[in-house]
């Protein structure tokens, strides 16, 4: 593998020398008044001659090219690798959601009931640092709503045989004849109206939780300080450092990735050489959605506690690789 990268470097080396010369040249070269080319600067045929030489001449210049920027050459295989741990940080998103007539009157019962949450927080030894404020929002409240609605015709009005209409006066005959009532009394439709109900006050924390043993008691406790405008949105678990299981999965992706590129090598009845590539995609940090278990849940006992399972993540690492050919013809 070493000597893959040191020909690789060299192979770059020699391409950048050769191509800063030929720009060299072509900026230095210019045309004297008899038309004569006049190449000016320290650069001759013979620097040129000698990189070409470096490079095993036109013919090794070529394959240099060709080995560098050929990207159908050799064997390129993917290896995999996982690596499985136990979660040590648990993340709570949760918060209060008020509604009221007016958005003081929310927005003070939502101050309250945060103010109630946190300092349940803080006894369960939650430090400020691992308390953040997601979400903060206020806003009216609207409901759609069926009404119906009535128009009464106290008059009545006529149409003449031509169409044309004519108001019948209080009193008295109408001016022309004949004349046919055309509608008199109550006319009812239904309409559909957007109708203000109040102010909602959202007030959202996102909680770090590193005594997960103590999960399931911080949800109860939150939801017995805020009552009924406590929200939970979401319980998820994480790995603070992922460095030993990356590094794991990784040592599992490499052996996978040789043992691939052996089979593949073998199969094909061809020498495996050097590896030129190495590259690497995966080892996120993983993070799960807990599942919430309260009897409270089923109906079974409102004084039941919240059980909190963490279960195990896993961290995925891929990598990609690609050998050389040795003898291919052979």
């Amino acid at each position: 593998m070493v000597q893959a990268l040191l020909r690789n470097k060299k192979m770059a080396v020699i391409l950048g020398a050769i191509l800063v010369l030929l720009l060299t040249v072509a900026c230095t070269s210019a045309s004297n008044n008899d038309g004569e080319s006049v190449t000016g600067g320290s650069i001759s045929s013979t620097d040129l001659s000698n990189l070409l030489s470096a490079a095993g001449g036109a013919q090794g210049l070529a394959g240099l090219l060709q080995s560098g920027f050929n990207s159908n050459t050799g064997i390129r295989v993917n290896g995999t690798g996982k690596a499985s741990g136990t979660p040590d940080l648990g993340v709570l998103s949760l918060g209060v959601e008020s509604l009221a007539d007016t958005a003081s009157q929310a927005r003070g019962e939502a101050a309250v009931a945060i103010d109630q949450i946190i300092a349940v927080l803080r006894s369960n030894a939650i430090e400020d640092r691992d308390i953040q404020t997601s979400h903060f929002n206020i806003s009216p409240r609207y409901n759609t709503q069926e009404v119906t609605k009535c128009v009464d015709r106290e008059g009545a009005s006529t149409r003449d045989s031509s169409g044309s209409l004519i108001q019948v006066p209080a009193s008295g005959e109408p001016e022309r004849a004949p004349a046919v009532p055309e509608f008199q009394g109550t006319e009812c439709r239904v309409e559909f109206e957007r109708v203000l109900i109040g102010y909602q006050v959202t007030n959202t924390l996102t909680v770090k939780v590193r005594d997960l043993d103590n999960m399931g008691g911080i949800i109860d406790g939150v939801t017995d300080a805020a009552g009924n405008l406590i929200r939970i949105n979401r319980v998820s678990f994480t790995i603070e450092d992922t460095k030993p299981l990356q590094n794991e999965a990784r040592e599992e992706a490499i052996a996978n990735l040789l043992t691939k590129a052996n089979a593949m090598a073998r199969l094909a009845r061809v020498e495996l050489g050097n590896l030129v590539f190495l590259s690497e995609t995966g080892g996120a940090v993983p993070q799960s959605f807990a599942r919430l278990e309260s009897a409270a849940a089923f109906g079974f006992a409102n004084d039941a506690s919240t059980t909190i399972l963490a279960g195990e993540l896993d961290v995925n690492v891929s990598v990609q690789g690609v050998f050389d050919i040795v003898n291919p013809g052979s």
